[in-house]
């Protein structure tokens, strides 16, 4: 079972952040037998300096980072709301179309629909565009031609629903592409680098007392951990604890379940 798939995002956190303590706290105690107190005391001036440096450059890097993944998953967050929103209001203006154009449009909206939380959601997903839903997208856009229009007013419903139906494309295209994004390697590579290095600053001090400083690397080592647990929950949007869920398709649902009912 992958760590996503674990029954909370505590949990989750949990199995990332403790490990990180219990190895960053024994590799301390063990330069504690190797190294004496009063060698590594010698150091304090040099690493605290430099430790100061370190520790600056990779706070902005990293709360860089995590504002720009929650800017992103924000982002996505509000396509899917716009998605949702487009759907449901051409649903709701299907109403005023002749019975075989009404029909024909719902049914394909709730076939999208279904398809979007039962096969798509949560699965991940290669960078293409998925053919199975174009077949069924297709299918939304050949209903329309069944429309008959047989007074104005019906025009000026189909006229706007057509430029509803551009607007949930471009939003069901954006959330697709929103899907592909994740930090890349190097910007992995200088986070977890950093991590490691500000860390093993924390090895390169002699206290007195070998019980605080184990407890001031453990609070280091699962401050940093825990950040880039929520780092990785961010960048992977739909996924894991912090994905986000298709809460809005089953909204809709109600909603069309409604509407067939008046």
């Amino acid at each position: 079972m992958s760590l996503f798939e674990s029954p909370s995002w505590i949990f989750s956190a949990l199995l990332v952040v403790v490990p990180t303590i219990l190895i960053c706290s024994e590799i301390l105690i063990l330069v504690r037998k190797w190294i004496p107190v009063q060698d590594l005391k010698a150091n304090h001036d040099v690493a605290g300096f430099t430790l100061g440096i370190v520790g600056v450059l990779y706070s902005v890097i990293l709360g860089f980072t995590v504002v720009n993944v929650q800017s992103r998953s924000n982002d996505v967050a509000q396509t899917i709301h716009t998605e949702a929103i487009c759907i449901a209001d051409l649903y709701r203006e299907a109403a005023f179309f002749n019975p075989e154009g009404r029909d024909a449009v719902r049914k394909s909206l709730r076939d999208y629909v279904q398809y979007v939380i039962q096969k798509e959601w949560g699965h991940p997903k290669s960078k293409k565009i998925d053919l199975d839903v174009q077949k069924i997208m297709e299918k939304i856009w050949n209903s329309y031609y069944q429309v008959s229009l047989s007074d104005e007013k019906m025009k000026i419903w189909y006229q706007e629903s057509i430029g509803k139906l551009d607007s949930f494309l471009n939003a069901r295209l954006a959330r697709q592409f929103s899907s592909w994004e994740r930090l890349g390697g190097m910007m992995w590579t200088i986070l977890i680098s950093g991590a490691l290095i500000t860390i093993c600053f924390m090895y390169f001090f002699g206290l007195e007392r070998l019980r605080a400083h184990i407890i001031m690397t453990a609070l280091v080592a699962g401050y940093i951990s825990f950040m880039l647990f929520l780092v990785f929950s961010l960048d992977n949007v739909f996924h894991g604890p912090q994905g986000i869920q298709p809460v809005a398709y089953n909204e809709i649902i109600e909603l069309f379940n409604e509407w067939d009912n008046e």
